[in-house]
């Protein structure tokens, strides 16, 4: 059997009334009754910083390390060297720059991603956010104030207009 470390972040009450929320502890990605019930080890935490971390403690004897690319746990040449059973490392989503990839290669562990995830959505809202002027809005408003004409000025209708992107990457390039 193998122990799996998925390194995760803290959702809170979010967590615990969205259980679509699965990279969050409190949802462990759904894994824990599968994995438990075919008699692996399962182990979930939010404490990734520093030598005496949970992470730290744990990759020691993980065979397989999953973490997400919006809490991810740094997987350094002194991590690997430490992580004398692992043989996967998983990014619950798009990314590995997280992971020593040569050191990786060197010792023979595959780094794999879980993608095809909401890249597109994620550039399609910064278009809106970015010609719609939102960012500034927002500040308006945090700060007590809301001047509708320098804002509206500042923005841009998408009707009418081509709008593209580019991608050199794999999703990129869909």
């Amino acid at each position: 059997m193998v122990k799996v470390l998925a390194v995760l972040y803290r959702g809170g009450k979010a967590a615990k009334e969205e259980p679509r929320l699965l990279g969050t502890v409190e949802n462990e990605l759904g894994l824990r009754p599968f994995l438990e019930n075919t008699g692996h080890t399962f182990v979930v935490t939010d404490d990734k910083e520093g030598p005496n971390s949970e992470f730290r403690k744990q990759v020691k004897d993980a065979d397989i390390l999953i973490t997400t690319p919006f809490h991810p746990a740094y997987v350094t040449r002194e991590v690997l060297d430490e992580a004398k059973n692992l043989k996967l490392s998983v990014t619950a989503g798009v990314g590995s720059d997280h992971v020593d990839l040569q050191a990786a290669i060197d010792k023979k562990i595959t780094v794999a991603e879980v993608s095809g995830s909401n890249v597109v959505s994620h550039v399609v809202m910064t278009i809106l956010i970015l010609t719609r002027n939102f960012v500034p809005a927002h500040e308006q408003i945090e700060s007590g104030g809301w001047e509708v004409a320098p804002i509206a000025r500042a923005a841009f209708d998408l009707e009418g207009k081509v709008v593209g992107t580019i991608g050199a990457g794999r999703i990129g390039q869909r």
